[in-house]
C-alpha cells in the first residue's frame, strides 16, 4: 500500500511540472511590452568573431516589434501586427510581407506571441533560465534564449545550420507597454518597395 501511495504521489508531482515550452511561454507572457538596447556578436562555428553590432528593440505583445540595428549598418525590422517591414536605408529598399511569411524572423515572432502557430514547429528544452528551441520542421535556425522568472529576456542566440551564431545581449531594459508609434512604418520617398504579401 505504501508503494502504491508513493507512486501516486510521484505521478501527482510530475503532473504539476510544466514542460519547458509551457514555462517559456508563461515567462514571456508576464511582460506585455518592453524596450531594450542590444549588442550583437556574430561568430563562426569555430568561434571566430566576424561582426559586432548594436541597436534598439521595442516590443508589445502580441505581434508588435521594432528591431532597429544601428551598427554596423542601419536596418529596421518592424512588425505592425499584421505585416513585417524590412527597411535598409543604404540600398533604399523596403520589403514588406505577411507575418506568417517571416521565416528569417521567427524568434521575434515567438517572443512576441505565445499563441503563434510557429510554436508548434519547435521542441523546447530547459536548463535553469536558458531555453533551447529546436525546429521540428525544415527550418535551419536553432535558438537559445535566457528568460528570467520575471519574464525579462537577458540574451538570445540564433544558430544557423552552418554553426554560425548570432549572440545578442539585452541591456537598459524598461518593462511595460510601449508607445504604439514605434510600430508604424512610413515609406520614405525615393525608396523601392518589394511587396511580397
Amino acid at each position: 500500500m505504501k508503494k502504491i501511495l508513493l507512486i501516486l504521489c510521484l505521478l501527482a508531482s510530475c503532473s504539476v511540472w510544466a514542460d519547458a515550452k509551457d514555462v517559456l511561454k508563461e515567462r514571456l507572457g508576464k511582460v506585455q511590452g518592453f524596450y531594450a538596447q542590444f549588442s550583437q556578436e556574430v561568430k563562426t562555428a569555430d568561434d571566430q568573431l566576424i561582426q559586432e553590432g548594436s541597436g534598439e528593440l521595442w516590443v508589445n505583445r502580441p505581434n508588435y516589434f521594432n528591431w532597429t540595428m544601428t551598427e554596423p549598418d542601419e536596418t529596421l525590422i518592424l512588425s505592425d501586427g499584421t505585416a513585417l517591414w524590412i527597411y535598409t536605408p543604404m540600398v533604399e529598399q523596403v520589403t514588406v510581407m505577411a507575418l506568417d511569411q517571416a521565416e528569417d524572423n521567427r524568434l521575434l515572432l515567438l517572443i512576441t506571441s505565445s499563441d503563434n502557430a510557429i510554436w508548434n514547429d519547435y521542441q523546447v528544452s530547459r536548463k535553469q533560465n536558458t531555453f533551447t528551441l529546436t525546429p521540428t520542421d525544415n527550418s535551419t535556425q536553432h535558438f537559445t534564449i535566457s528568460v528570467l522568472p520575471s519574464g525579462m529576456i537577458a540574451d538570445f542566440t540564433i544558430i544557423e545550420s552552418d554553426g554560425q551564431r548570432n549572440f545578442y545581449v539585452l541591456s537598459h531594459q524598461t518593462l511595460g507597454k510601449v508607445d504604439m508609434g514605434h510600430f508604424k512604418f512610413t515609406i520614405p520617398e525615393h525608396v523601392t518597395v518589394d511587396d511580397q504579401r
